[in-house]
């Protein structure tokens, strides 16, 4: 299974950040612990998952939810046949480095979250404010606190969200608010539009929550393969690989046309590709 599914590579794209391990009672992102599990927090569950090979061992989890929770079921080919179709080199490139990178489909309000306290910050700090969030107001099984519901999160105290390592401490008191505005609407998340752009400007009334956040947690939290987070990196990979200017729409209309509903999986491909060294210094290479 590993050609076809990394779990490793999978849980340190960019998608979540509250993976990894719990020694010593506290969180350390992006690594298992010693025995090779990936401990984690998605769909109000806690998980533990190892992979040997093409062998998944699940320890803690759902076995039917971790085919959709991973989107073991996108057929990654399809991918390829259309970036062969656009003769797309680059997409084509990430998609042979970096074989088995799923799209996640997690909980949405926990995908809002992470993404909320993501904002101009390190991925260290994102994960280590997920972290204290859910230790501070989660519930917790097996010794593992869970990422808060928004009617617990409603109530948290100002100024131990002004303490989260965030560069913007109005983000979390955003947080705040979004909780309030979720927790009294029991709907919310069933009120969605079906069309891409109605969904997008539904979140985006949220407080704190722009169309880079909206379109994570459309992506990452509810897999639609149309949202097409853009950010630093896949502005720039845009503009010096595809020679793409324009606005934050233009860009990801740019993917969606090309790519539909596997838009949102491009980007990820391409956006691991963003992260390899001198990859856009180097291309002769793509």
């Amino acid at each position: 299974m590993r050609s076809s599914f990394d779990l490793g590579l999978t849980l340190t794209s960019g998608q979540t950040f509250y993976w990894g391990n719990f020694d010593n009672g506290s969180f350390n992102f992006g690594k298992p612990d010693g025995r090779g599990f990936w401990w984690g927090v998605s769909r109000g569950s806690v998980w533990a998952i190892k992979q040997d090979g093409n062998k998944i061992i699940l320890q803690k989890g759902d076995y039917n939810l971790f085919f959709e929770l991973f989107g073991i079921f996108d057929k990654l080919e399809e991918l390829y046949e259309l970036a062969r179709k656009y003769s797309d080199t680059h997409l084509i490139r990430a998609l042979e480095s970096f074989k088995g990178l799923r799209l996640m489909r997690q909980d949405p309000w926990e995908t809002l979250v992470s993404f909320i306290l993501s904002a101009q910050n390190r991925v260290e700090n994102i994960a280590k404010a997920v972290w204290m969030i859910s230790k501070e107001y989660g519930e917790v099984e097996d010794g593992i606190p869970k990422i808060p519901r928004p009617e617990v999160l409603k109530d948290a105290d100002e100024k131990f969200l002004e303490s989260l390592p965030m560069k913007y401490k109005a983000q979390a008191l955003r947080l705040k608010e979004t909780a309030r505005i979720i927790s009294e609407d029991p709907e919310f998340w069933k009120k969605l539009p079906e069309d891409y752009y109605g969904r997008r400007k539904y979140l985006t009334k949220l407080p704190g929550v722009g169309n880079k956040i909206a379109d994570c947690v459309l992506a990452y939290g509810l897999g639609d393969g149309r949202a097409v987070p853009v950010d630093t990196h896949i502005l720039r990979i845009s503009r010096e690989l595809y020679n793409l200017e324009g606005s934050y729409d233009e860009i990801g209309d740019f993917f969606r046309r090309r790519y539909g509903e596997y838009a949102a999986l491009a980007q990820l491909y391409l956006y691991a590709l963003s992260r390899t060294p001198n990859v856009l210094r180097d291309k002769s290479a793509l």
